[in-house]
C-alpha cells in the first residue's frame, strides 16, 4: 500500500472491515475540520436546587407575615394619608393636603423635638452601659450565666406591665420610692415624679434603660466573644493595660455591632410610646408628648386617621434617613481606620 504524504508508517496487517466515519476514525478529518462539539451547559446541581427550594419554603411564612403585617398596612397608611379619612365616616381624596398641614402643626414639631431630646439622652446611656455589662459577663466563669440571665430578664417582660409597675412605685402615698426616700431623709414622701416634665423624663429614661439594656449587652457580648483571644495575649505581652486593650482591640473590632446597637436604639427611642402613654399621657401641657403618642392622639382621640397617616409616613421617612446616615457615617469611619 503506498504511503500517504505526511503520515506515519502504516502498520502491517489486514485493514479492519466496516465503514470508516467521515473525517477519519477520530472524526477530525476534512469533513469535521473546524467543527468542535457543542459544549455542555453545566446543569444546576440537584442538591443545590433542593436546598434552594427548601430554603424558600422555610422562609415563606416569614415573607407572608411581613407582607400581611407590614407591606400591606404601609400601603394602606400611604393611601389614607392622601384622603380626609375620618375614623367613622366616608373618606374623601384630598391629595397632599395632609402633608401641607404639617407645616402648621406646632404640636407635632414640639413632639419631634422632645423625642429627639429623649433619644439623645437614652442612646449614649444604652451603648455605654450595654458595653460595660458585656465586659462583665463575656468571660466564661462560674456563676456568670446567672448574671447574664438577671441582666437580660427585663427584656422579656411586657412594656405595659413594666410601665404600670413604675407608675405604682412612684405614686405619692402608695409607691415604695417615696417611702424609701422619706425614711432616708431625702424627701418629704410627697414628690410627684410624673407631673414635672424634668422628673418624668428622668423616670422614662430609667425605665427604658432597665427594660432594654439586656439587648445591647447580648449583642456586645456576642461580638466580644468573637474577637480572637490571641490578640489580647499579644497585647499583654507588649505591656498593654485593660483600657488600652479595650480601646485598641475590642472597640475597633466590634464597630459593626456598635452600629447595629446605635441604629436599634435610635429607632426604638423615636418610636417611644408605651412608657409615656402610661406614665404621663404626654403631660403636663404636652411637655412629654412623643411623636408616636401624638400620632395616636390624632388618630384615635381626634378621629383624624388620614392626617395621622401622613404623620406616620413622615416619621418613617425620618427614621430611614437617620438610619442610613448613621450606617454611612460608621462605614466611613470603618474604612478610614
Amino acid at each position: 500500500m503506498p504511503a500517504v504524504a505526511g503520515a506515519g508508517p502504516v502498520p502491517a496487517g489486514p485493514v479492519p472491515a466496516g465503514p470508516v466515519p467521515a473525517g477519519g476514525p477520530s472524526g477530525t478529518g476534512t469533513a469535521g475540520a473546524g467543527r468542535q462539539p457543542a459544549p455542555r451547559r453545566p446543569g444546576r446541581n440537584p442538591l443545590a436546587r433542593s436546598r434552594a427550594r427548601a430554603g424558600f419554603l422555610m422562609s415563606l411564612p416569614a415573607l407572608v407575615l411581613v407582607a400581611v403585617f407590614f407591606v400591606l398596612p404601609l400601603i394602606l397608611v400611604a393611601w389614607m394619608s392622601l384622603n380626609n379619612w375620618p375614623l367613622i365616616g366616608r373618606a374623601t381624596f384630598i391629595g397632599v393636603q395632609n402633608y401641607s398641614s404639617l407645616a402648621h402643626d406646632k404640636i407635632f414639631g414640639h413632639a419631634l423635638w422632645f423625642t429627639a431630646e429623649y433619644t439623645v439622652i437614652v442612646t449614649p446611656i444604652q451603648i455605654v452601659l450595654g458595653y460595660l455589662l458585656a465586659v462583665m459577663v463575656r468571660r466564661k466563669l462560674r456563676g456568670v450565666g446567672f448574671f447574664r440571665t438577671v441582666y437580660f430578664m427585663p427584656v422579656v417582660t411586657g412594656f405595659a406591665a413594666t410601665a404600670y409597675v413604675f407608675l405604682v412605685m412612684l405614686t405619692p402615698g402608695v409607691g415604695v420610692v417615696n417611702t424609701v426616700l422619706e425614711s432616708l431623709g431625702l424627701s418629704n414622701g410627697q414628690t410627684n415624679w410624673l407631673t414635672s416634665p424634668g422628673l418624668a423624663l428622668v423616670v422614662a429614661v430609667i425605665l427604658i434603660t432597665w427594660k432594654t439594656i439586656g439587648i445591647a449587652m447580648i449583642l456586645f457580648m456576642a461580638a466580644m466573644q468573637a474577637v480572637p483571644e490571641e490578640l489580647y495575649e499579644a497585647a499583654k505581652v507588649d505591656g498593654a493595660g485593660w483600657w488600652r486593650r479595650e480601646s485598641r482591640i475590642t472597640v475597633p473590632l466590634i464597630r459593626r455591632t456598635t452600629a447595629l446597637v446605635l441604629v436599634l436604639t435610635v429607632a426604638g427611642s423615636f418610636l417611644a410610646f408605651d412608657q409615656f402613654f402610661i406614665l404621663t399621657q404626654g403631660g403636663p401641657n404636652n411637655e412629654t408628648l412623643t411623636a408616636v403618642l401624638w400620632i395616636y392622639t390624632t388618630a384615635f382621640v381626634q378621629y383624624r386617621t388620614g392626617y395621622a397617616g401622613a404623620l406616620s409616613i413622615v416619621l418613617l421617612v425620618l427614621l430611614i434617613l437617620l438610619s442610613v446616615a448613621q450606617i454611612r457615617t460608621l462605614r466611613r469611619g470603618d474604612e478610614g481606620s
